[in-house]
């Protein structure tokens, strides 16, 4: 597994070899939001949040593997856990809530099992990655009730850690931004028939090796946001082979880190042919 406390020993360690750790916001249960930062903060800034889906906690690994060795002169600014109260959940599940009252909520949402490996929602059972105001509830696969995954929430920005990402990223400013998922070994891009910056996909498909293609019946997620709101290029990177248990995707992290080491550099490059 990789945990929250896995994720804060590896921030202490990139912090003392120079990069910058913040705070991003908190979650629904008060965990932190914490992130990196490398680079300058002038000029062009890229953005990369990893975990948004708990059971796909790999990624938060492969966001932190992949700042540690950012080269570029982009600001990169990471948020490799954007969930980390559904991370705890899909890894220790119940016992990782400590009121009585929620882990009864989350228990009869998640069937009264006590296995949440498959969870993809945070502690209020919303799906993060369909919460943002991008056609909000339109999405081919949106429910309307809470439940482990899909689940749009009550309104868009309904949960703090969804609000706490796209505030920070107004902040920001990014030129890009990546969001990895698991799994598929593909690339997303576009929103609703938009595709600014329609040579980012194409760099990012022959950097990493993945095909790329436009998101169908994709709404409200974070990448479907940043698309409609700044007209810049946003791409969801789904890694691991499909298939794989999530909890077996840890075993790829050596194939996904090579296919995905290039990535930053190219962005950081495409970014910089602007100045």
């Amino acid at each position: 597994m990789y945990t929250v406390t896995d994720l804060d020993r590896d921030l202490s360690v990139l912090e003392a070899q120079g990069a910058k750790i913040f705070t991003v916001g908190y979650s629904e249960l008060g965990r932190p939001i914490k992130g990196i930062f490398k680079g300058r903060t002038d000029g062009p800034q890229l953005l990369v949040q990893g975990a948004i889906h708990a059971r796909e906690w790999v990624t938060a690994q492969l966001c932190v593997l992949l700042a540690e060795r950012y080269e570029g002169e982009c600001g990169l600014w990471c948020v490799p856990m954007s969930n980390p109260d559904g991370v705890m959940l899909a890894q220790y599940g119940l016992d990782s809530v400590a009121n009585a009252e929620k882990r009864d909520f989350l228990y009869g949402i998640n069937g009264y099992s006590d296995d949440f490996s498959l969870w993809k929602a945070n502690a209020r059972a919303v799906d993060l990655n369909v919460n943002f105001n991008a056609l909000w509830g339109t999405g081919r696969s949106n429910v309307t009730y809470p439940a482990p995954g899909n689940y749009i929430g009550p309104y868009p920005f309904s949960e703090s850690e969804s609000r706490a990402l796209a505030t920070f990223t107004d902040k920001v400013r990014p030129r890009f931004t990546v969001s990895y998922h698991a799994r598929g070994r593909v690339i997303y891009y576009g929103f609703n028939g938009a595709n600014p910056d329609p040579q980012i996909p194409r760099i990012a498909s022959a950097s990493t090796g993945y095909p790329a293609y436009t998101s169908e019946g994709s709404a409200g997620g974070y990448k479907d946001w940043f698309v409609l709101t700044t007209y810049r290029a946003g791409i969801t990177v789904e890694v691991g082979t499909e298939g794989t248990p999530y909890d077996e995707l840890q075993k790829q992290l050596p194939s996904m880190l090579a296919e995905n080491s290039g990535l930053l550099q190219a962005l950081d490059s495409e970014a910089r042919k602007s100045l």
